[in-house]
Order: structure tokens, then sequence, then C-alpha cells
């Protein structure tokens, strides 16, 4: 869908404010216009020392003697000369409206007109004052309900980003990457909050005015007005070629916006790698050159920028050059016509000349406006675009149409000859199989621990399960259903997840166990707390179990960390739990204490412990051990029965004897 017709769905929405604001663009672009058509009296008075009573009362008179005389010309005139009957005729109408008009003002308006030169002239400039606070009391008010609409708006767009990227899988957000999502959901809506408001208000306001003004010119002289303005078409193509440009330069602009968040994101994410290995001098490196990158495409946008306002002034000079030359000409030599071509109904007055050239010069003002906020809302587009390409993403995970209900894991899950490959960055890369034709079934109620070297497919395996991923090929089942048959958050309201990586929020310890449940009480949470022997640290903390924690739960040991973990899975009271390296980086204490806490968690559950090698801490726990070998299942069996038949269960076990992760 075409990105002005998207943005213009978000702000129908808001269409009352909306309409208001075009109406308060309409009082402007009266008031403008009016303004400027106060010199026609006021040359009267001044320079040609007529009362405005005098004049209308003098035009009326000279409009019924035009129409009266060219009539009887029109009677007389023979039928074949239609050039002659042509501009009588047209001479006829032009006096016809300009009786009219006159007429209109001298019952109107000129009661009010006092017949005093000076009080007229007073009265002329009041009226001016007047109409130049009226003008900013509709100024003050378009900006207002167009800031309503326009940062509405934005938070609107804001929170469909926010949702789409929360329905994401993660193989999507992996390949768009965090610090991407966060420049589109910053700047990019910052650019495009720009652009609309510059449309909202000057982009709207502008040509009303500049519109008015012409419309005042075309009542004054039609003709010339209109040869003049047969070059805005000119003007149009210019500035057209400009803004693809500029939109260009400010994607690729917002684009390098994101690497330079990348770079910054990576730096301070791993700040403790950078500054043990002296890498300071190649992130500064990486960092200016995204910068420097970033000053080459705005330099570019500048540029453009740059010639769009000269451009446009040089063309609105000429325009009003256009129509005032040959109306000059007119009026020096009391002339209606132009080289043979006609270009008014009878020789232009100096008043008409100057009210029609302050009228054309009254357009530049809006044009010079225009130049400055074509930029901006061609950025504005550059951004939406972005930002839209977002809100369309589609996740790789499909929700069903009609989901089955899942009302709690209680028989098994099998795994049927799944292969599975990650999403390639090209359509030219093609990667490997991660998984190939695995099939397990694992019991409901079992301890499965599921080891194997880096890269081996542990953690892609138990991944299918919350349907974090899809198989390419193959059938998850639990109790015998495909899980593609549920919702995700069905789904995956029967799964608890402990992972290495404790990924805690910069909330209380009591909201960040919450997330496990957001139903459980205050009591839940504490006991969980209890159960996952975290009870003993919060208690000694200054604010208990109320105590933030910081960002990532930066405020807390590796340990404790883990331990809020565990009570955020205990408190899911979840039917299937996966260990994945749960206890990989934390001290042998913390371990002891998981396993004692998974010893009675465990019973009327599934759980998965992924892991290089057992400890021989959980190996009591053990039901089963599954061996995965380059994606695929080597070996299942007891520990026992592992150490004599599968060698490279033998090597892990080795390896981890030396990694003091003994099996005993």
């Amino acid at each position: 869908m075409d990105t002005l017709t998207r943005t213009a769905g978000y702000l129908w929405v808001y269409r009352f404010s909306l309409i208001c604001s075009v109406l308060c663009a309409l009082g402007i672009a009266t008031c403008w216009c009016m303004n400027l058509s106060a010199v026609a009296p006021v040359v009267k008075v001044l320079f040609e020392n007529d009362s405005l009573h005098q004049y209308i009362d003098q035009q009326i008179d000279d409009a019924n003697r035009k129409i009266q005389s060219d009539s009887e010309r029109l009677a007389v005139l023979d039928d074949s000369a239609l050039e002659r009957r042509t501009k009588l005729q047209s001479r006829v109408t032009d006096a016809t409206r300009s009786l009219h008009t006159y007429t209109q003002v001298k019952q109107y308006i000129l009661p009010f007109v006092p017949r005093d030169k000076f009080n007229t002239i007073a009265l002329i400039v009041l009226f001016i004052v007047f109409g130049t606070v009226l003008k900013s009391v509709f100024v003050y008010g378009q900006e207002i309900l167009v800031g309503i609409v326009v940062n509405r708006t934005a938070n609107d767009i804001r929170r469909d980003c926010f949702a789409t990227s929360q329905r994401l899988d993660m193989q999507t957000v992996s390949a768009k990457g965090t610090t991407k999502i966060l420049s589109l959901m910053t700047n990019d809506i910052q650019q495009m909050t720009v652009g609309l408001g510059a449309f909202g208000t000057r982009m709207i306001r502008e040509p009303l005015k500049a519109s008015a003004c012409i419309a005042a010119a075309f009542f004054i002289n039609w003709r010339l007005t209109l040869t003049a303005i047969l070059l805005v078409p000119l003007m149009g193509f210019f500035l057209a070629k400009l803004g693809r440009m500029l939109k260009k330069a400010a994607k690729s602009a917002m684009e390098s916006v994101a690497v330079i968040y990348d770079c910054i994101g990576e730096t301070f994410d791993c700040f403790k790698v950078v500054q043990a290995f002296s890498g300071e001098k190649r992130q500064q490196e990486q960092f200016l050159k995204a910068n420097d990158d970033y000053y080459l495409y705005k330099m570019k946008c500048v540029r453009m920028n740059a010639l769009i306002r000269p451009t446009s002034e040089i063309m609105a000079v000429i325009i009003v050059v256009v129509a005032f030359t040959p109306g000059a000409y007119m009026v020096l030599r009391n002339t209606d016509s132009v080289f043979g071509i006609q270009l008014a109904a009878e020789a232009m007055t100096i008043t008409e000349l100057m009210t029609m050239y302050v009228l054309l010069a009254g357009v530049l003002d809006p044009v010079r406006k225009l130049s400055t906020v074509f930029g901006q809302v061609r950025q504005g587009l550059a951004g939406a675009d972005r930002v839209f390409e977002l809100i369309d993403t589609q996740s790789v995970i499909s929700e069903p149409e009609s989901p089955a209900v899942f009302s709690s894991h209680t028989q098994s899950i099998r795994f049927e000859d799944v292969s599975f490959r990650y999403l390639s960055a090209g359509e030219s890369e093609v990667r490997s199989m991660v998984l190939q034709n695995v099939s397990l079934e694992v019991k409901f109620g079992e301890v499965v621990a599921v080891v194997g070297s880096n890269g081996s497919g542990k953690s892609t395996l138990t991944s299918l399960l919350p349907r974090f991923i899809d198989p390419e090929s193959g059938v998850v089942r639990i109790d015998g259903k495909d899980i593609s048959e549920y919702s995700t958050s069905d789904l995956r309201s029967q799964i608890g997840l402990v992972s290495q990586e404790t990924m805690l929020f910069n909330d209380s310890i009591l909201e960040n166990i919450r997330y496990g449940n957001f139903s459980a009480d205050r009591e839940t949470i504490i006991e969980a707390a209890r159960q996952a022997h975290a009870w003993d640290f919060i208690s000694e903390l200054p604010d208990g179990i109320d105590t933030h924690i910081g960002a990532g739960g930066g405020r807390l040991s590796g340990g404790q960390r883990q331990r809020i973990s565990l009570a955020r899975a205990i408190v899911r009271n979840p039917a299937i739990l996966i260990l994945d390296e749960a206890t990989s980086a934390i001290d042998a204490r913390s371990e002891d204490m998981i396993h004692g806490v998974l010893k009675s968690f465990s019973k009327g559950r599934t759980v998965f412990i992924i892991t290089h090698v057992l400890s021989e801490t959980f190996l009591d726990l053990v039901d089963r051990i599954v061996v995965m070998d380059q994606g695929r299942v080597a070996a299942v069996g007891s520990h026992a029965e592992l150490m004599q038949k599968c060698a490279l269960y033998q090597r892990l076990t080795q390896a981890g004897l030396g990694g003091h992760k003994a099996a005993a």
C-alpha cells in the first residue's frame, strides 16, 4: 500500500482536529490575501486622490456604459464576423462581472467606509491590523491542532511498530537487529513526525495563501495571471526530481543511524571484553566510519535541501516577472494587448497593476516557506517507508486460524523426523542444516538431559518446543497433537524456561518473578522465591522483594540472578521445564541449590536439561541422556549405558572432568 495512503489512514482517526486545522489554514489564507488586497484602496486614495465612494461609483458607471456600448455593437454586427463577436462578447462578460462585484461592494461595504480620505486610510490600517491579529490567531490554532494530530499519530505508529516487533519470531528479530528496530522506532519516527508536522501546517497553509493571492489576481486580470502560472508545472518538475533524490539520501542517512546505534550498543554490551582486550581503538574506528557515513548522507540531504529553496524562489520570481512586465507594458502604452495577443478586456490602470503585482509578490513568501517544508516532508516520507516496512514484517511463525485448546501436557513429547536450518542473510546464501531428521520421544514426567558440543543442535532442538522456531520438515507433537495447531501463547503458557543468560528486567525482584505468571499474588511469588532458594538473600536486601535490581539485574550476582530466573519459572507452574545451560555460568554452591530445587520441582513435569556435559550434581535427577552430534541424535541412554557404548559421550565426560564438571 502506498506510504501516503497508509499515513492518511492513521491521520484519519483524528479527522475532526485535522479538518479544524484546514479551516484555520483557510482563515490564514483569507486574511493574508485581504491584507495584500488592501493596496488597491490605498493606491486610489493616496496616489490618485480619489475617495472610495467616488471610485466605486465611477466603476459602476463605466461598467454600465461598456455593457450598453458593446451590446449595441453586437446587435448590429454581422454573424460572419466571429472573431469580432467573440471579443465583444468577452468584453460584455467582463464588464458584467465587474458591475456585479462593484454593486455588491457599494451595497454591503461602502456604508461602513467614511467619505473623508484620511479616515478611509485610518480604517484600512485598522483593517490590516485586525486582519494580522486574526491571522495570528488562526496560525496558533492550526499549530496546536496539527501538533495534537501529529503527536497522536506518531504514538499510534510507534505503538504498532512495537506490537509488530513483539509478534515477530526470534530469527526475524535477530536478522533485523535490535539496534535497527530501535533506530526505526526513534529516529525514523521522529523524522516522520517532523515531516507530518510540516505537511499539516505549512504544506497546507502556504499553498492556500498562494492560491488565494492567485485567485485575487485572476479576478483583476485572469489572462495575465494564467499566462504567468503556466510556468508552475516546470517548477513542479524540478521539485519532484529534487524530492526523489532527497528521499533516497534521507533513507540512506536513516540506515546509517541504525549502524551507529549498532556500534554503540555492541561496544557497551561487550564493554568488559573491549577493555580486557584493549579493543577501544578498533571500536572507535568502527564508530568513526559509521559516523562519517552518516555525515556524508546528511550532507547530501543538505545539498538537496539547499537546491530546493533557490530553485523555488527563482521560478517564483520568473512567474511574477512574466505577469508584471506585460502588465507594465499595457499600462504605459495604454493598450489591452501585447504583440497582438489580448491580455485584458481593456487597458490596465496603475491601481490594477500595482494590486496585481503585490498579490503575485505575495505568492513569493509561501513559495519560499514551501521550499523548506518540501525537504522535510520528503525526509519524513523516507522515514515512513522504513517504519511501514517494519509494521508489514511478517513472522515466519504462523498462528493457526482455529487454534486447538491446550489444556495440559500429560502424555508425551515427540520429535518426528524434524530438520531445521536458520534463515539465510541473502537469497544467494544457503545455510547448512542445524538439525537433520531428528526423532525422539520423551514421556511425561521424564527428566531428559540433552548433551553435546557447541553447534550440535541441543538448544535448537528444544527451541522447537515453544515454537521460537519451526522445523523445515517433520513435526513436533505434544500428547499426540501437532504443536502448530495450538496458539503460541497457549502453548508457551505450559512451558517454563531458564536460560544461561539470566534475562531480568530493570524492575523489582517481585515484578521479575511475577513475569512468569502475571496473575500470581505476592504470597505465591514469595513462596516461589523460597522454593528457588532465593529468599535468604532477598530478605537481606534493604527493600526486600521490592528491591530494584537495575538493568539486566546488574545489582545482583550471577548466582542470585539465576535463582530469580528459576523462581520466575517456578511461579509459572509449567508442565514442561527447559533448562538451557542454566548452570554453566554459576558457582558450585548455586548449582547445588538449583539441583535441590529441581529435585522436588521436577516431579510431575517433563524436564529438558541442555548442557555441554552433565555435572555429577545432576546425574541423580536425569532419567535419560540424549547425545547430539552435528544435528543428529548420536545416542540415547543412561549415564552408565552411554559410558560403555558412546565414544562421543565419553569424550564429553572426560572434558567435563578436566573442567571440574565431572560425571561420576
